[in-house]
């Protein structure tokens, strides 16, 4: 029986993808201003990891990583309140599922502040139990290591958890973790219409 449903944010939640991918490719280009990002790039090879695992894929020193990993994390505070506004959408997904008795939670390779801001901007911060940010484990998705830790702060059991995500990383974390995972395409994607088909699904399968 499904008692705990689990986010990704951005993606499913939050349409931040593409600001994301725009704050890296700054990030690095103030710092290594010889090197050329595209977002086709970034989108083939980079995207859905954390920013941390993307400097470490590109090879960057550790001194270099760090620079470019606190100017994204500072460009992103400056400007993520401009992409983000009450969602009445997702709002009224998470009063429903609440109301049905389900709890919510937020795991996410974004770091805490951001996570927070964005579920606050939205107006659903208050209606999640739990939240999950890469500053709470040392391995960010693909590994399982977030959702493991989620289970294990929250004394979840992952049969009893379905994970919405959209990116091929979201999934292989998702799925590694032992939970049950509805692959979503984007936002949009993500309705009560298909949250309610995943959970009905999974009851069938349990039942066969």
């Amino acid at each position: 029986m499904i008692k705990n449903i689990i986010f990704d944010l951005d993606g499913v939640l939050f349409d931040g993808c593409d600001f994301h991918t725009r704050t890296f490719i700054e990030a690095v280009r103030i710092v290594q201003p010889d090197i050329s990002i595209t977002e086709e790039y970034h989108a083939q090879y980079l995207d859905s990891l954390s920013t941390k695992e993307k400097l470490k894929r590109m090879g960057f020193s550790e001194d270099i990583s760090n620079r470019i990993y606190y100017i994204k994390q500072d460009i992103t505070s400056k400007n993520i309140q401009h992409y983000i506004s009450p969602d009445k959408k997702v709002k009224d997904i998470c009063d429903r599922l609440i109301t049905l008795g389900y709890k919510l939670f937020c795991v996410s390779n974004s770091i805490r502040s951001t996570v927070e801001r964005c579920l606050e901007g939205m107006g659903v911060i208050e209606l999640f139990t739990g939240i999950i940010s890469n500053q709470d484990t040392t391995e960010a998705k693909p590994s399982a290591e977030p959702y493991l830790t989620l289970y294990r702060m929250y004394a979840l059991d992952p049969k009893e958890c379905m994970i919405i995500e959209d990116s091929p990383h979201g999934i292989e974390s998702a799925t590694k973790s032992g939970g049950h995972v509805l692959p979503v395409k984007d936002c949009n994607d993500v309705t009560m219409e298909r949250i309610m088909s995943g959970l009905s699904e999974i009851k069938r399968s349990n039942h066969i």
